[in-house]
C-alpha cells in the first residue's frame, strides 16, 4: 500500500509499504481521512523529531476492519478517530488502549479527522485557562487552533475579540460566522484602541495566543487587564522575550498548553455529535494521497484552512 513515510535517509516521501498486521491487542483501521498540519511540515523540514520508518499522519478517522483476539472495546465496522501516527496510508493499526476513540454513527469521517486539533484547543480552554461566563477574551490568530479555541470559549458565555492580519481576511470572516463578537485586522485597525473601547480601558480577562509569534505575544500581554491570564497555544520555533516587569506589576499569568488527555477527546466527541462545534467549516481542500506534496504546500503557504488527504 502507499504511505507517506520518513525514510532511513531522513527524507519524507510516498512509498510502497507492507499492509500492517494486526496483533492480538490491536485494532486495524481503514483510514477514511487524515488532516495535514504544521507538525507534518516540521517533520519534512527535519525540525520536529519523528522516528525513521514510521508513517506520518496523526489526525485521522476511519473504520475498524480487523481486531486482535484480545480486543474487547472495539468491533469490526466501528467508526473511530485516532492520533499519533499512521494516518497517511490506507490502513493503520492502533493498540486498543492507545489513542483510539469510538465515534457515534452521526459523526462523519471527514469532520472526525479534525478531532485531534479540536481536542488540543479544548484543552487550552477547559483545562489550561481560568475562563468564566462574562469574560472578555482576545484570541490572536484565526488559524485552525484559533478557530477551534473560538468555538470552545463561546460555549462558556464570553465576549470574543479575534485578531488577525490582512492575509487572514477569509479566516476572520469565518471567525465572525462562528461567533466572534469582534474581528480585527491589525494591519488596518489599532487593536489596543479597539480593546480599550470594548473594555472601558480595563483590558481583556483572557488572551489565547495561537500564532507562536513574538509580536503577538507582546501585544497579548499588553492587552491583558491586571490579574489577567494569557494561555500560550501557538508553538514558538525559538526563544521568546517577555516583559517580566509588566507581568509582575500587573499580577498577570502566562500558562502554556499543549496536547490533551483522553477525557478531553471524549468531551470533544460529544460536542461534535451534539453539533455544538463545527469542524467541517475548516476543511478547505480534500485530496488523494498521491497529491500529498501539493497538500503540504497549500498548508505551508496558508492557502486554505485544513487540508484532508483521502487514502
Amino acid at each position: 500500500m502507499d504511505a507517506i513515510v520518513k525514510q532511513p535517509s531522513g527524507e519524507v516521501d510516498l512509498i510502497q509499504v507492507s499492509e500492517p498486521a494486526c496483533l492480538e491487542d490491536e485494532v486495524k483501521i481503514e483510514v477514511k481521512a487524515c488532516g495535514v498540519c504544521s507538525t507534518d511540515l516540521h517533520i519534512v523540514a527535519g525540525s520536529y523529531p519523528w522516528e525513521k520508518g514510521v508513517t506520518l499522519g496523526h489526525e485521522y478517522s476511519g473504520q475498524v476492519v480487523e481486531i486482535g483476539p484480545k480486543v474487547t472495546k472495539f468491533k469490526v465496522g466501528d467508526k473511530v478517530a485516532a492520533c499519533m501516527d499512521g494516518g497517511f496510508a490506507r490502513y493503520a493499526v492502533k493498540r486498543e488502549d492507545g489513542w483510539l476513540f469510538k465515534l457515534p454513527e452521526q459523526i462523519e469521517f471527514e469532520e472526525a479527522a479534525l478531532l485531534e486539533p479540536l481536542a488540543a484547543a479544548a484543552n487550552s480552554v477547559f483545562n489550561r485557562s481560568s475562563i468564566k461566563p462574562g469574560d472578555i477574551v482576545l484570541i490572536e490568530g484565526p488559524g485552525t487552533m484559533g478557530i477551534f479555541v473560538l468555538q470552545c470559549v463561546k460555549l462558556m458565555g464570553v465576549t470574543v475579540i479575534m485578531s488577525g492580519t490582512s492575509r487572514d481576511e477569509h479566516r476572520l470572516k469565518l471567525a465572525k460566522s462562528l461567533g466572534a463578537d469582534y474581528v480585527v485586522d491589525v494591519q488596518k485597525e489599532d487593536l489596543q484602541a479597539v480593546i480599550a473601547d470594548i473594555t472601558s480601558e480595563v483590558g481583556v480577562d483572557l488572551v489565547f495566543e495561537c500564532t507562536g509569534a513574538q509580536v503577538a505575544l507582546s501585544v497579548g500581554l499588553t492587552a491583558l487587564k491586571t490579574t489577567g491570564q494569557l494561555t500560550q497555544v501557538g508553538i514558538f520555533g525559538k526563544e521568546a522575550s517577555i516583559d517580566l516587569g509588566r507581568l509582575v506589576y500587573h499580577s498577570q499569568k502566562i500558562v502554556g498548553s499543549i496536547a490533551y488527555d483522553k477525557e478531553t477527546w471524549e468531551r470533544c466527541i460529544k460536542l461534535l455529535a451534539q453539533k455544538k462545534v463545527d469542524t467541517k467549516k475548516l476543511i478547505s481542500n480534500k485530496m488523494p494521497l498521491k497529491d500529498w506534496k501539493q497538500a503540504f504546500e497549500i498548508t505551508r503557504e496558508q492557502r486554505g484552512m485544513r487540508v484532508l488527504l483521502i487514502p
